[in-house]
């Protein structure tokens, strides 16, 4: 049974035994999301916690990035959905922030004010490109879940958005971040972005395949691809990672300190707490100064 006090809670790792790689016939099958396995990858910790022990939602705390980018992204959608910049306005756009704002997570309404300005000016800059993208791609799907069969799990993302090119029918994948500049290298190496490809490609076999990452603070854009072969080797990647998690004891994962991935993890002062009570010298492992705490 859960604590309803996430400060009652102690990281004791007493968890049910592990799933299966294989479930029986009839069995829905697992299913692994870029989210999941980043996270399983970043900290198998942190994968325990939130998909396996699933107390994570004691921890996550809201934050005003999260907020502003789900608000820009709620905006875009709807923008796309009706048509984009051929059937609305660029005010029409603008004024959608009124029904999409997300409050929370700002420090002060003067920060929440600052960010809602700055959402507005994003938005218009937005509707200019998209005006000019207008004859030579039309949307071909919006906030769209996507699934590929992978054997013992079966693979998903969900995607911003994917425009088909008139011209050679391509499919361009789009994604949106709330950051000021992207390059062709971060996409390429962007894990979202290589399973979103994979799937589009599984899916869509004879369509020309890209991915791009809209920098909407910056308004800058960068798209990158793969080949054949490298999208096979990426599903072996894949399945490799998706089994060890089905096959993976997640009784025997403790907490270990990862020096840039445990300072921004909401879940650092639960897994801080279990290296005072084991004796781990966390501040040195961390990188902190004597007497800084997580």
């Amino acid at each position: 049974m859960l604590p309803e006090d996430p400060d009652d809670f102690e990281l004791t790792f007493e968890t049910p035994s592990k799933k299966p790689a294989r479930l029986p016939n009839g069995k829905r099958k697992p299913e692994f999301s870029p989210t999941r396995l980043r996270n399983y990858l970043m900290c198998p910790t942190y994968y325990r916690i939130e998909y396996v022990d699933k107390n994570g939602r004691f921890y996550h705390r809201a934050q005003a990035g999260w907020a502003f980018g789900s608000t820009l992204h709620q905006t875009l959608q709807s923008f796309h959905e009706e048509g984009g910049a051929a059937s609305v306005s660029q005010e029409q756009l603008v004024e959608r922030l009124d029904q999409t704002w997300i409050s929370s997570g700002y420090r002060t309404p003067g920060v929440e004010e600052a960010h809602r300005v700055e959402a507005e000016r994003i938005l218009t800059h937005y509707h200019e490109a998209a005006a000019e993208r207008a004859e030579a791609t039309r949307t071909f799907l919006t906030e769209a879940t996507l699934k590929y069969d992978m054997g013992p799990f079966v693979l998903t993302g969900r995607v911003d958005r994917i425009d088909e090119h008139v011209e050679d029918k391509a499919l361009e994948i789009v994604d949106y971040k709330s950051r000021v500049d992207i390059t062709e290298i971060e996409v390429k190496e962007a894990l979202a972005m290589s399973v979103y490809q994979l799937l589009v490609k599984r899916l869509y076999p004879d369509r020309r395949v890209f991915a791009t990452i809209h920098a909407l603070v910056g308004g800058v854009t960068a798209s990158a691809s793969y080949t054949d072969e490298e999208l096979d080797a990426l599903e072996d990647d894949i399945r490799g990672v998706g089994i060890e998690i089905l096959e993976r004891d997640f009784e025997a994962v403790y907490p270990k300190p990862i020096p840039g991935v445990c300072h921004d993890c909401d879940f650092v002062e639960l897994c801080a707490r279990y290296w005072r009570q084991e004796g781990i010298d966390y501040v040195r492992a961390l990188g902190l100064e004597r007497g800084e705490h997580v």
